[in-house]
């Protein structure tokens, strides 16, 4: 691989060789404390694999080896990391418990939480935070605290790896077609809907499309709407705040014309049949390949009951299983990943730090001159909504279902909020009773 080549001789190298240093002692990835090397006489650890399940579309291979692998066989040669891509058949989380090959690392983010719960693989990490002296307070805590946020408990039972930052993409040449001035920065949610209305139409049998905002979610997210009152273990999906979100949602979607349901929108966008959709670094990283494409980017819109905030923080987490085999060995594979070197190099190459230290999100796209000209600082420019807790369950479903009867179903709105509420309620008796 080219990225696998090229790592040989990168900083991130050099970063990680002064971790491993030969004046006599060792300073472990995301310590700030020396430890004593082993004595000549100790034996060196026994090898020791440690499989760490995550989906392709979340680190592929290239950036496995990369970020993951390499950097830890550097620090710890007696570790060899093991990819286990859960999207496979036959590898799905369920299925990895059921034939009791439990994983030693899961990555997942926020959404996916519910289910890792629901399998009993919550299991605290305070323990190996502590033996290790693993400085938490080097992560932002907004991002950390989004953990506990979600799964409703007082400890760590993971830590963030990276975030995924959103911003608005529009294509510049459909703008250009349609004499309408680009969007700016900072505008609302009404503001970017009144630019979509310029673009919904069909013509010569191809349907153009203005925006897409993804699900429901993230409006809630914004907002920080809650989602689960922990304490009476009820839904809150009819608190305030959720009708107007309802509403506003509802008016993104039904814009005149044509609405795509379940469609390709980065397919749709990169061919010209959509003007303007959310997403993140990630489609930046893949759309400079693409020959052609004019497009450029501005702060995710803003609902002026939450000013200055962009969407909630998205992390994905790396989370040690109740009845993994190496926790030991796989802390200090979260240890290494979470070290400065690792994440500047990711930071220099789109990937948002989870880390304070200023100095490595100044280096954010530094690998990618050729986005130079994009407004890649509106990934930054705003702040980040605090996660709400689910309750152990995937209570973002049932706000997404309701608002998909809403658009495509034509149901009232009233109705489809009071049927997810109901949902919901029953979704979290259901996990009492199986934990009880």
């Amino acid at each position: 691989m080219n990225m696998f080549k090229a790592i040989a001789g990168s900083a991130l190298l050099f970063g990680l060789a002064a971790v491993v240093g030969c004046s006599g002692s060792t300073k472990e990835a995301g310590n700030e404390s020396a430890t004593p090397a082993p004595a000549q006489s100790e034996k060196p650890p026994e090898p020791v694999t440690v499989k760490f399940a995550m989906g392709g579309s979340l680190i592929t291979e290239e950036d496995f080896i990369t970020f993951m692998k390499l950097p830890v066989s550097k620090v710890y040669p007696h570790i060899t990391l093991e990819r286990i891509d859960y999207v496979q058949k036959g590898y799905s989380l369920t299925d990895l418990v059921a034939a009791r090959e439990i994983p030693d690392l899961y990555m997942a983010g926020p959404l996916d939480i519910s289910q890792f719960s629901e399998l009993g693989l919550e299991n605290s990490i305070e323990d190996l935070i502590k033996s290790n002296n693993f400085d938490t307070s080097r992560i932002n805590p907004v991002i950390l605290n989004t953990i506990k946020e979600t799964t409703g408990r007082n400890d760590l039972i993971g830590l963030p790896f990276y975030n995924q930052p959103f911003a608005l993409f529009y294509n510049k040449d459909l703008f250009d077609k349609a004499a309408t001035a680009y969007p700016k920065d900072n505008m609302t949610w009404e503001q970017v809907r009144d630019l979509a209305v310029k673009f919904r139409k069909e013509e010569g049998g191809v349907s153009y499309y203005g925006l897409y905002t993804d699900n429901i979610f993230r409006g809630a997210y914004q907002l920080s709407l809650p989602w689960v009152d922990v304490k009476t273990n009820k839904s809150m999906l009819q608190s305030p705040g959720w009708k107007e979100l309802f509403e506003l949602w509802s008016s993104l979607y039904l814009i005149p014309g044509p609405t795509p349901k379940g469609s390709d929108n980065a397919g749709l966008f990169t061919k010209g049949n959509l003007a303007i959709f959310v997403s993140s670094p990630t489609r930046a990283r893949s759309m400079r390949t693409i020959q052609g494409l004019n497009w450029d980017i501005v702060t995710y819109p803003q609902n002026p009951k939450a000013p200055g905030f962009g969407p909630r923080v998205d992390p994905n987490f790396i989370f040690i299983p109740n009845g993994a085999k190496q926790r030991d060995a796989a802390f200090k594979v979260i240890s290494v990943l979470l070290s400065d070197a690792v994440q500047r190099d990711m930071s220099r190459k789109l990937w948002m730090s989870v880390l304070t230290d200023q100095s490595i999100h100044n280096e954010f796209g530094k690998n990618y001159p050729d986005l130079a000209d994009k407004n890649m600082v509106a990934f930054t420019k705003l702040k980040m909504a605090g996660i709400q807790t689910f309750g152990g369950v995937a209570a973002h479903k049932f706000a997404n279902d309701a608002l998909n009867e809403i658009v495509f179903d034509g149901k009232d709105i009233n109705t489809a909020m009071r049927e997810a509420d109901e949902k919901l309620n029953k979704a979290l008796e259901e996990l009492k009773a199986r934990k009880n």
